[in-house]
């Protein structure tokens, strides 16, 4: 049965007696004991979370954890009223950065792209387009999978051709449904957003609850924070340097030559990494909490599959393992190096902001709508086959100030980003097609690759 927030009675009983530490909190990340932390303010989500409308896993994910801002990103005023019958005490103690109060920019923003939807009376997470999509994609997927084992095909160059056109459409897949499953960004089900995330796992071979923990719970709320964006998280021998805290070193001199080459193994790069951040218990900075029996089996179940059907069923079908590991390859090279510069041309480029917590105070000073424009970059805006081939990801802001919104209505809530920016004098950064986008990303891997002031 579909629950919804007005269904729920409400009480506020008093609990700010009651002071829970960072480390209670930090402890109640099991299944059986949800406790989170929104502005302050700690909550117990245990007899809540198989209620919670998006689904159970959100509020798992967030166990244990300050989950403020996540909080405020995909509810309103009505939602926050839910917690109060979970309240039950203060935390002392501070686990992430907190941001300052809204500012102007913020609200009038928000009610500006509230009235948009109001007044043209969309549901923001309607998108007849997506599924269309999806069903395309889906076909476009099975086609050239099949077409590329099948015994017709004897001539290499069309076995090669279907195996770069398979990695294009798992792209394709990556960009759309996976992602906007991992939002909760079409549909009001959370078991369709399950389900169209888990092909992550089961076609890429690559966790999908990982994926949540780096994207959805870090990357979207610390954009470009160093200890707290995933994305940006880097070890001390690091291929690249990205940002300007790493230790630099004369290899770097050629990082903007050898990283995009580098990007092809991206696929392989994240199945080695889920395991290890599996095993260990982490996403970079943010703590993974234990994965539930229905996580293990996607988790595990994909990673079997995907072996299966890349590599043991070829094999089976009497392919050569000359031509089964080409095949993997070029695929796995092609999805791989669609993903990175789509992504990498959106944050990761020399023309975005890479905000600071206050040494002084452990917060952010900057508001967090403000530090979402000015640590994105759009681009190839009114091109619709960039927006189609990027999953509506070169409208980067639109989709980091509202996360929830269909890809299909991010092109509208755009203009209204863009005059409102203007408007407040909020740096608003948009290239005119890809190629300018990754040149962005270029310009800071050569920022960054010459030597600092002092260095030899």
């Amino acid at each position: 049965m579909h629950v919804h927030y007005s269904d729920i009675k409400l009480t506020a009983p008093d609990f700010t007696s009651n002071i829970v530490t960072l480390e209670e909190l930090r402890a109640a990340c099991e299944y059986n004991k949800v406790w989170v932390s929104v502005d302050r303010v700690v909550y117990d989500l245990t007899e809540f979370m198989d209620k919670h409308p998006g689904g159970w896993e959100f509020i798992y994910m967030a166990a244990g954890k300050d989950i403020s801002q996540v909080f405020k990103s995909y509810h309103g005023q009505a939602q926050h009223q839910v917690l109060l019958k979970y309240q039950i005490g203060i935390l002392s103690g501070q686990d992430v950065p907190s941001f300052p109060p809204e500012e102007e920019f913020s609200l009038t923003l928000k009610e500006r792209v509230n009235n948009y939807f109001r007044s043209t009376k969309i549901d923001q997470r309607s998108s007849p387009f997506a599924y269309a999509r999806y069903f395309l994609n889906t076909i476009a997927l099975l086609l050239f999978y099949s077409l590329q084992w099948t015994t017709f095909l004897h001539g290499a160059w069309m076995f090669y051709i279907m195996a770069i056109a398979y990695g294009a459409a798992l792209a394709q897949y990556s960009l759309s449904a996976m992602h906007d499953g991992s939002h909760g960004a079409v549909s009001h089900s959370p078991a369709f957003w399950r389900l169209l995330a888990m092909g992550h796992d089961f076609l890429n071979g690559c966790s999908s609850t990982l994926w949540a923990y780096q994207h959805v719970m870090s990357h979207h709320i610390f954009t470009n924070v160093e200890g707290f964006d995933s994305d940006i998280d880097t070890s001390d021998m690091e291929f690249y340097r990205i940002k300007e805290s790493q230790k630099y070193s004369t290899i770097y001199r050629f990082q903007s030559i050898y990283s995009p080459v580098l990007y092809f193994f991206l696929g392989i790069s994240i199945r080695i990494g889920d395991m290890c951040n599996y095993y260990r218990g982490r996403r970079g900075p943010l703590k993974v909490n234990p994965f539930t029996a229905s996580q293990n089996l996607i988790f595990w179940g994909g990673k079997l599959f995907f072996l299966v059907t890349r590599i043991t069923f070829p094999l089976y079908l009497g392919a050569t393992p000359l031509r089964v590991t080409t095949a993997f390859l070029l695929t796995d090279f092609t999805f791989s190096i669609i993903v990175t510069m789509i992504f990498q041309a959106t944050h990761l480029v020399d023309s975005v902001a890479f905000p600071q917590v206050n040494p002084e105070t452990g917060n952010i000073d900057v508001d967090w709508a403000r530090l979402q424009v000015e640590t994105a970059q759009d681009f190839s805006h009114d091109k619709p086959f960039m927006t189609f081939f990027s999953g509506s990801l070169n409208y980067q802001v639109a989709h980091h100030l509202f996360p929830s919104i269909a890809q299909e209505h991010l092109p509208a809530v755009a203009k209204i980003v863009r005059q409102t920016a203007t408007e407040f004098g909020v740096k608003y950064e948009i290239k005119e097609g890809l190629w300018a986008a990754i040149g962005g990303h270029i310009g800071l891997l050569k920022m960054l690759g010459t030597p600092p002031t002092g260095s030899h």
